[in-house]
């Protein structure tokens, strides 16, 4: 990433005209919606020609708002729709450096996790178009992970920035709700939804976490010993034979080196999310997205984006579940049920945290390696079976998502496989001793790797 004062004459345009190029090379990924290529170069020649700044690529997924650009959402109903100003999040990428490259591509209104989009094109994976990106922010991961931009920003709702992340083989963070600005964003749960950053080095997504709170730093002690929970409950049970061998010798190699694993009992963490996660996103998702679309004039209703929704299981799962009248509707009471219940959950989480003295709590990032693109939408194989598609693929990001915890996915080394992630999860609020934690792990793993 470019630093300030660094950038001559003429410099930040070349930087922007080279990733423009490379996002042009890269077209078959399917990683943009709209790639702002135009734009962007001659924003680098404004900015040149004031010198003294250092500039820098960065990909937006297409629900974050871009002033001048379409913010689709991957549904075809909002093709037509251009912001007028910024998101927040992009304000403060902007004021550090930051040239919007484009828009980049995603899982139909943000509610899927193969990035498989029926309208726009199947994001294809970074290291093997032939596999899905994971998602839904699967074009900023694919983008960031091919080299394209510096860095990206995507939305995460139940592990949406640290599955592709994963997948990809990048870092990827999702920030404790409401730590980022949310305003400006396309709505899936107002609850669960939050904007987060991802980079190829960690050092890097720590930055941009600087520059859009202002924090940086860590209270953490670098010397003292890691304190790491080890989940007994489904974060590391059920995994694919890559991503176990993986996550195995990354257990192995940190013990080696000192970190202390900690048992921790995780099962009424799952039964939480199980019981409130899907029902917090269906439960507000229609008032928050109706009023969305009333609050910057698009003339839509929620039922008529749906109605022309490219694709049907989207469409379907939203309009029977999540819209008043549907089938599967069931009203305020189950939603104010669901909250209760995260409050509980988030007591849970705090509580795990305390008693334990934990660092972290770390389990792979996503069960299985990214998979064939088209084939494996609704269900794919794991160890033997049919399991459905979705709801594995965020298994293990979807509890600390309901809770609002902040999570970082890490690649581990692995050498004949697609690339598989482990994720530490962090206590609420603890973003920067999350981020040190993250990077004392990281060094450990790639040191005992490059040995």
């Amino acid at each position: 990433m470019v630093t300030s004062g660094t950038a001559g004459r003429g410099l930040a345009r070349e930087l922007v005209s080279a990733a423009a190029d490379r996002a042009a090379a890269a077209g078959p990924l399917h990683a943009f919606i709209t790639l702002a290529a135009e734009t962007a170069v001659e924003e680098a020649a404004r900015h040149d020609t004031r010198g003294g700044h250092g500039r820098w690529c960065l990909v937006v997924k297409d629900n974050i708002h871009v002033a001048g650009l379409p913010n689709t959402a991957g549904t075809p109903a909002l093709t037509g729709f251009v912001p007028e100003a910024d998101a927040p999040v992009v304000t403060a990428l902007r004021a550090a450096g930051a040239i919007v490259l484009g828009k980049t591509n995603m899982h139909e209104l943000a509610m899927g996790a193969t990035s498989c989009n029926h309208t726009f094109g199947a994001v294809g994976n970074a290291t093997d178009p032939a596999l899905f990106a994971g998602g839904s922010s699967g074009g900023t991961a694919a983008a960031v992970a091919a080299g394209i931009a510096d860095a990206g920003l995507g939305t995460d709702t139940g592990g949406s920035v640290t599955v592709p992340a994963a997948l990809n083989g990048v870092y990827g963070l999702r920030p404790t709700t409401g730590r980022y600005p949310s305003a400006g964003i396309t709505p899936l749960s107002p609850t669960r939804d939050t904007p987060g950053p991802l980079a190829r080095t960690l050092d890097r997504l720590a930055a941009l976490d600087a520059f859009i709170t202002g924090e940086s730093g860590s209270p953490r002690d670098p010397g003292r010993r890691l304190r790491l929970g080890l989940p007994r409950h489904v974060f590391t049970e059920d995994l694919q034979g890559p991503v176990a061998a993986a996550w195995d010798r990354a257990v192995d190699r940190l013990a080696a080196d000192g970190a202390e694993w900690v048992p921790v009992d995780t099962a009424q963490l799952v039964e939480f999310d199980a019981r409130i996660g899907v029902r917090l996103v269906l439960g507000e998702f229609g008032t928050a997205f109706g009023r969305y679309l009333d609050d910057h004039g698009t003339g839509l209703t929620p039922a008529e984006v749906l109605d022309t929704a490219g694709d049907p299981v989207v469409a379907e799962l939203l309009r029977s579940g999540a819209l008043p009248g549907g089938p599967a509707y069931e009203g305020p009471a189950a939603l104010r049920d669901a909250l209760a219940g995260r409050r509980l959950m988030r007591a849970a989480y705090d509580d795990l945290f305390a008693r334990g003295g934990l660092d972290a709590l770390v389990s792979p990032t996503v069960a299985v390696c990214a998979r064939p693109l088209h084939r494996y939408e609704e269900f794919l194989p794991l160890n033997g079976r049919d399991v459905p598609t979705f709801p594995t693929l965020i298994r293990n990001t979807s509890p600390a998502a309901t809770a609002g915890q902040p999570s970082v996915t890490v690649p581990l080394p692995v050498t004949a496989s697609p690339p598989v992630g482990m994720q530490l999860v962090g206590a609420r609020g603890a973003d920067r001793e999350l981020l040190s934690t993250a990077a004392r792990v990281d060094a450990l793993l790639r040191r005992a790797a490059a040995e």
